[in-house]
């Protein structure tokens, strides 16, 4: 029996490396960003699919209230629910070896270790675009991005409307429900200024429960909180076990995201903050092909899914905070 060749060890050996390392990938994609390490905590990544991604929220109050004795009562059926519909984005990171490498490491082992390298970088520029995407508005690469919180947060200025719904300021109107809590002009960092910032986002008991900023911002907050404040990833009793140093603004977790633009501090209630993926599309393999007319082996792996905030009026948002 002849040895197998480059071809077949690359199909078996390869393609089992890639399987093996998936689901260590897929958490280190997700958990090495604080937003989407929250959102796994919180079991707030859904799976669905169809041809569009709709959210239903509420907008308005129904009627009711007091009454006595024969009163006619209002049984109006008013409009307080709609639907905001997003389209599907598509993520890809792709793992490529040329014929070249690929005749140099002939052998099971070499190639096993060949795949390991690729995958390694794989899940970094993974980790990157997402973490990236998440804090974008959905306006990179033709609209083709994730429709990050840049886009959920915003009073129509930037962004005129979110999920198919144009951004107003009439109370108890569609437009209103996604008008999230935006200041873009010059904050001059102190712990009252974010305090003031984040009661933008507190609707009754509904508050921020986590909030995302840069490293520069964060030594600030660090070096200003009290000693009893702070809590390192090892605490016992962090107020939020996310896995990251995290200092506790008023019970929310405040984090350093390295992909949060300059000057930024996002007031984030996560249970309204969904990442909607795809079964078939959560960093999937595509299986090794062999372009007729380069000598390279291409597998990629595919996302499929979007960023969904239901609810921006309950977020906040400081986009110069010196």
């Amino acid at each position: 029996m002849p040895p197998p060749t480059v071809t077949e060890i690359l199909d078996n050996v390869g393609t089992s490396t890639i399987e093996h390392r998936l689901p260590g990938l897929v958490d280190n994609i997700f958990v090495g960003n604080p937003l989407a390490a929250r959102l796994l905590q919180r079991d707030n990544i859904k799976v669905q699919g169809g041809k569009d991604i709709r959210q239903r929220i509420i907008y308005g109050k129904k009627g009711g209230g007091s009454y006595r004795g024969r009163d006619l009562l209002d049984n109006t059926n008013r409009e307080t629910r709609t639907e905001m519909i997003f389209q599907w984005k598509q993520l890809y990171v792709p793992i490529e070896l040329s014929g070249l490498d690929l005749m140099m490491n002939d052998g099971s082992h070499q190639i096993s270790d060949l795949v390991q390298d690729e995958m390694d970088e794989a899940e970094l520029r993974a980790a990157d675009i997402v973490g990236e995407q998440i804090f974008g508005t959905g306006e990179g690469n033709f609209g083709k991005d994730l429709t990050g919180l840049r886009a959920a947060i915003d009073d129509g200025n930037l962004v005129a409307s979110y999920g198919g719904i144009t951004r107003s300021s009439t109370a108890e109107s569609p437009g209103a429900a996604v008008r999230g809590n935006v200041t873009t002009t010059g904050v001059t960092f102190s712990l009252p200024a974010m305090q003031v910032l984040a009661s933008g986002a507190t609707v009754g008991n509904e508050h921020p429960d986590l909030i995302v900023t840069t490293k520069a911002i964060y030594s600030k907050w660090w070096e200003r909180a009290q000693p009893a404040q702070r809590f390192n990833s090892t605490d016992a009793n962090r107020p939020i076990n996310i896995g990251f140093s995290q200092i506790d603004q008023d019970g929310a977790a405040v984090v350093v995201d390295e992909h949060c633009p300059a000057g930024h501090v996002f007031f984030l209630n996560t249970k309204f903050v969904k990442l909607i993926i795809h079964p078939k599309r959560f960093f999937t393999p595509t299986g090794w092909k062999y372009p007729t007319n380069q000598d390279v082996a291409v597998q990629q792996l595919f996302f499929g899914g979007e960023l969904i905030v239901s609810s921006p009026r309950l977020q906040a948002l400081a986009t110069n905070v010196t």
